[in-house]
């Protein structure tokens, strides 16, 4: 097997290749969710100028066809090939529309190269670049060709490609940017050939191994980028005191709600509506309005979480509470600032009733 690392625009745009997803794989299933998680994604690489790697490509070669156009056999990776497909025709759609914006690349361009499969004919008469198999097949056709759509078209390719017009025709769409975003998407190219097994390799990316829990995904986000020293510190002090405080956690089920409960609080204008939701909307959070630092935001969710687990019931709470001081660490509120006053106090009682008494007698 051979793996390189590759821009996804320019494997997409390989001259004269086709991508043919077999008939045994699934339908298209990527809905909206995964879409708009794609959408940011890419906004974000475009403003950090950072490549943002999407996955694994693996396929085999094929025989060219009868035209001469050679087959790549997409064993994994149908479902990010399809949506950048859709959001390329919404954009050529767009660009179309608006051919004075999107400098140095045109609609005509994103058609020959990235959506047809010969660019050095009239893109109009070239096969689709990507072929689909059975119910999206004819759909994904339909909307390239601007054709009619068949009786029983596939709801999710029509969905999202409607979804990212929807984007495109907010006033705040900056296609420069979305398209600087898609140029700086990148994948692992696997090649498979006839001496490896191309099934075990698909089960090893797809099903072997546990999969990463909502708290794993965080933990890696926070601590990944910082030095090995840092990353030490910061795990003993913050994550080890919150994971131990759900112990025992099979699956990491009550740290994970911990975390979207926190989300709740923290970040209103954005719900996950289900687990697998929370870390996309934790990053958005993190990325998008989060204006601290990476110590903060764990001090602040180690703290949350003290609260949270009292709800467990769990005796170990007791032993992290007791190491921390929770006046000092709790995390800050709008009233934090003020004084604190005891109203048991005799004299603060009597100075609030005198002054009670004084506006009584203006009266």
């Amino acid at each position: 097997m051979q793996t390189r690392k590759e821009p996804l625009l320019e494997l997409l745009g390989t001259p004269r290749t086709r991508f043919v997803i077999p008939a045994y794989q699934r339908l298209y299933s990527w809905k909206e969710r995964q879409c708009h998680e794609l959408w940011l994604d890419l906004h974000r690489a475009a403003r950090a100028k950072t490549s943002h790697f999407i996955g694994t490509l693996l396929y085999s070669k094929e025989d060219p066809d009868r035209n001469g156009y050679l087959r790549l056999a997409v064993i994994d990776g149908q479902q990010r090939l399809t949506t950048l497909t859709l959001l390329l025709e919404a954009l050529r759609r767009w660009a179309n529309l608006h051919p004075e914006v999107l400098h140095g690349t045109s609609a005509d361009d994103i058609q020959r190269r990235y959506l047809r499969a010969d660019s050095s004919i009239d893109a109009a008469g070239a096969p689709c670049k990507l072929v689909l198999s059975r119910n999206d097949g004819p759909t994904l056709e339909a909307v390239l060709e601007n054709t009619p759509l068949p009786k029983h078209a596939s709801e999710n390719v029509k969905a999202n490609l409607a979804y990212f017009e929807s984007r495109m025709r907010e006033d705040a769409f900056d296609a420069p940017t979305l398209w600087r975003g898609i140029n700086n998407l990148f994948v692992i190219a696997a090649e498979v050939d006839a001496s490896d097994n191309a099934q075990l390799i698909f089960e090893s990316l797809n099903s072997k191994g546990k999969p990463l829990t909502t708290a794993d995904l965080v933990r890696n986000y926070l601590l990944l980028a910082e030095t090995h020293e840092e990353q030490t510190r910061l795990y003993d002090e913050y994550w080890d005191p919150i994971e131990g405080m759900f112990q025992p956690d099979p699956g990491s089920l009550r740290l994970d709600n911990a975390i979207q409960g926190w989300l709740s609080v923290r970040f209103r204008k954005v719900r996950a509506r289900g687990r697998d939701e929370v870390y996309s909307v934790f990053k958005q959070y993190v990325e998008d309005e989060f204006s601290g630092t990476t110590e903060s935001l764990l001090h602040e969710l180690r703290n949350f979480c003290m609260i949270w687990a009292e709800n467990y019931r769990y005796h170990a709470v007791k032993k992290y509470k007791s190491a921390f001081q929770w006046a000092e660490n709790g995390a800050p509120t709008l009233v934090s600032h003020y004084k604190k006053k005891q109203s048991a106090n005799q004299s603060f009682a009597d100075a609030t009733r005198a002054k009670m008494d004084s506006v009584d007698a203006t009266l």
